[in-house]
């Protein structure tokens, strides 16, 4: 079957289905990169941060790494989730809380070593539009 004609899941849902489906999934990759961009932010800060203080580089790319791998984690954690958040079990919500709390204090440590940065926040809302703006453009 080619993917024009569709998926058996596209042909066992009606057109709303459909519809909410692909949304579902749009946002769900909109949160995935929202982590992803977070993750490069801090990792970049810290690369440059630690040319910028050699003083405290050990420390700097310590910190920034620590946000990478914690940032990393979560977002892989998240990629793996439904992309319906109405069916995410307790059990899951509880991990990625408690993930999402590990990475933020790991980039919050590297705030208070090179001060705070809105890059992150910047590039996440970015996505949000894309991610609207596609909704909106497709009907969906």
């Amino acid at each position: 079957m080619s993917e024009k004609e569709g998926s058996v899941l596209q042909q066992s849902l009606g057109a709303a289905d459909q519809k909410k489906n692909a949304r579902d999934n749009l946002r769900h990759a909109g949160e995935f990169t929202k982590i992803e961009n977070t993750a490069i932010v801090y990792v970049l800060r810290g690369w440059f941060g630690a040319l910028i203080r050699p003083e405290n580089a050990t420390e700097i790319v310590q910190a920034s790494d620590d946000v990478w791998a914690k940032t990393t984690l979560f977002e892989h954690f998240v990629s793996e989730l439904d992309s319906n958040p109405a069916t995410r079990t307790k059990e899951s919500l509880a991990v990625y809380d408690e993930l999402k709390g590990r990475a933020k204090a790991a980039q919050d440590k590297l705030n208070a070593i090179l001060g705070e940065t809105n890059e992150d926040e910047r590039i996440n809302d970015k996505t949000d539009k894309i991610v609207e703006n596609v909704i909106q453009k497709l009907g969906l």
